[in-house]
């Protein structure tokens, strides 16, 4: 690889790739190009392509939510994925870019008529989740094309799928946002308030989750040595339930384990999803402690004292 584009480099993934690559490469942002608007992002491809020497695309810029955010707008999530997936693979395309990463999610793997642990010959098998529908189908649309375009070019093109990922620079929104952030964003204003610490649904609901930093270097490895058509598995195979992991955040701002209570009439989704790992056996994910107290440290920093407006959103 030359020099590499990382398209929406101030998310979550983005903005982990740019720390672990370094600035010498072209980072993306909203500023930049429209990524809905085809000729712009056709435009934006080739110009840096002819002028930055870029030779590989990683691709996370995406609309996104947590479950009620998709539930809510399942038209929306569709659409706009769609489009800026294929802009940016289209435009990729037609440069032919030798080398291309497309990030996905386990959640476009079918709800029902699966076996455990997920494996990529199953995303077939069935329609995904209804609470994430429109977001799911275009990022297997998006799947399906790049494998297609890799055969085409008959290039080092592939799409990895991470499970639930958390970290730094994430959307700490209260109702939209994932489910780790959401969750240090209410642990931290009812430590604040004196208030009880709510956990949507009964916390019996198992995930697997992978810190951004761990992921990025894992799309780094998979550019380097996948060679697959099966999309490359970025997961960390440790399952916790949502509880345990509410009792970590909780811990960081020691609020103790009695004041946790339940909401059972906010979504929970599935009630769990493992899915199988492509990372190196020697690879070494981060201590899922060690990367809540990260987060909370961040979010302190960034969302609470380093942008008030940020706060209002909720």
């Amino acid at each position: 690889m030359k020099k590499v584009l990382v398209t929406g480099s101030n998310g979550l993934v983005g903005s982990a790739l740019k720390k672990i690559l370094g600035p010498e490469h072209v980072y993306h942002t909203k500023d930049d190009v429209d990524l809905l608007d085809p000729k712009k992002t056709m435009d934006y491809i080739t110009y840096h392509v002819k002028h930055s020497d870029v030779d590989t695309v990683i691709h996370c810029a995406a609309k996104v939510g947590g479950v009620q955010a998709n539930m809510k707008d399942n038209k929306g999530f569709f659409i706009e994925n769609f489009v800026i997936n294929n802009n940016i693979i289209e435009s990729s395309y037609k440069n032919e870019i030798p080398n291309f990463v497309n990030l996905l999610s386990t959640c476009i793997f079918p709800d029902k008529n699966i076996k455990f642990p997920l494996t990529p010959d199953q995303i077939d098998n069935g329609a995904p989740h209804p609470s994430n529908h429109g977001y799911s189908y275009a990022k297997r649309l998006s799947g399906y094309q790049t494998n297609i375009i890799k055969k085409v070019l008959n290039s080092n093109w592939v799409s990895v799928i991470p499970t639930n990922v958390y970290g730094t620079n994430d959307n700490f929104h209260l109702e939209d946002g994932h489910m780790i952030p959401a969750m240090i964003h209410r642990a931290y204003l009812s430590k604040q308030r004196s208030e009880k610490m709510v956990v949507w649904g009964d916390g019996s609901p198992l995930r697997q989750v992978i810190y951004s930093e761990d992921l990025a270097k894992l799309i780094i490895w998979s550019l380097n040595n996948w060679t697959s058509d099966d999309p490359f598995m970025a997961i960390n195979p440790i399952e916790n339930s949502i509880l345990d992991i509410a009792k970590i955040i909780c811990n960081t701002f020691d609020i103790k384990d009695e004041d946790i209570i339940f909401d059972s009439t906010k979504p929970m989704g599935q009630y769990k999803k493992p899915a199988i790992t492509n990372a190196p056996v020697d690879f070494e994910f981060k201590n899922l402690n060690k990367g809540i107290k990260d987060t909370v440290e961040w979010f302190i920093q960034n969302y609470v004292i380093g942008n008030h407006l940020a706060m209002r959103r909720a």
